[in-house]
């Protein structure tokens, strides 16, 4: 394959996106025989679909290469090391290869590279739990990546993308850092840390947290029973804990008065390929407890409970609009 050039034609935001989100599901070791005849029918529409599938098939063989013949730690521990002095010249190379596009397109929001990097990480539609020494306890939800630093007995986790539950132990030394706080959790507690696309949250459901935010190194504790948003700017008002904050960890939305667009975009987050929600409908409200192990059956709930119909493509794009 020649190298792509910085003169190469950029690439459609929405092309770019499916080739992702073929490549990543093609890559899960859960794929179907039908998903990879899906994806060569995609690849073939349209010469633009090819060259985004070629450009980041391209980008994983790179990072990847000098693995092989490796064992899996040793890997992922060459890999590391990259990425810690080139990440930034792995972002500015897709950039100039026309992988990411001027106008506010962002790769890490889409997040391919946290997947390749991480220690642990989880694909569309999966969740998993690990049990660390220590008695550190880890869920994972969809789409999510934590990488774990461990020096002199203590424990850095740093949550590139997604949802976490973390269980410290009753002993564990440890440390959760996000784009924008760094959490430090008492023993025996547990909390869910999400980052979010510009804030991270953290809901205390057991225990308390220490958590330090904002460029002036400000510092609250939060107990039980209690979430907030961090963001750049500061920390926003503290409210009560969610009472269906752990629903996702049993494959449960509950939705009380939910946006329809709003409980779409939570299901998107657990279905392979693309899902919208038309904007004429997209204020309706939805109470009810979906499925995200089982995202189309949940959007088939939908169309017996509302006004609504689902429109797809191949199976992958899917769209919700008025019935």
């Amino acid at each position: 394959m020649r190298p792509h050039g910085a003169s190469e034609p950029a690439l459609e935001p929405a092309v770019v996106e499916q080739a992702m989100q073929w490549l990543v599901r093609l890559q899960s070791g859960a794929s179907s025989e039908a998903e990879q005849r899906a994806c060569e029918r995609w690849r073939l529409q349209s010469s633009a679909h090819e060259l985004a599938w070629q450009r980041l098939n391209g980008l994983g063989q790179g990072l990847r290469e000098g693995t092989h013949g490796l064992s899996a730690q040793g890997a992922r521990q060459l890999l590391q090391a990259r990425a810690q002095v080139s990440r930034r010249a792995v972002l500015s190379g897709l950039v100039g290869a026309g992988v990411l596009i001027a106008g506010g397109y962002s790769l890490q929001q889409r997040t391919l590279l946290p997947t390749v990097f991480s220690d642990y990480a989880t694909g569309t539609g999966e969740r998993h739990s690990w049990h660390l020494q220590g008695g550190l306890v880890l869920q994972l939800d969809t789409g999510s990546a934590l990488d774990i630093d461990s020096a002199a007995g203590a424990r850095l986790l740093t949550l590139n993308r997604g949802r976490l539950l973390l269980e410290p132990g009753q002993n564990a030394d440890v440390r959760l850092r996000s784009a924008q706080v760094l959490i430090r959790p008492a023993p025996a507690s547990r909390l869910i840390v999400q980052q979010l696309a510009t804030t991270t949250q953290v809901q205390v459901l057991q225990g308390a947290a220490l958590i330090d935010y904002g460029q002036g190194g400000a510092r609250l504790e939060r107990v039980a029973g209690w979430q907030q948003h961090f963001s750049a700017a500061g920390a926003e008002p503290a409210q009560p804990l969610n009472a269906a904050a752990t629903a996702w960890t049993q494959g449960q939305l509950v939705a009380e008065r939910m946006p329809l667009t709003q409980l779409l975009a939570e299901l998107d987050r657990y279905r392979p390929g693309i899902l919208r929600c038309d904007p004429r409908i997209a204020a309706l409200r939805v109470s009810g407890t979906f499925s995200v192990d089982q995202p189309d059956v949940s959007l088939a709930l939908l169309t017996e409970v509302l006004p609504v119909r689902v429109q797809r493509v191949l199976g992958y794009w899917a769209q919700v609009i008025p019935a």
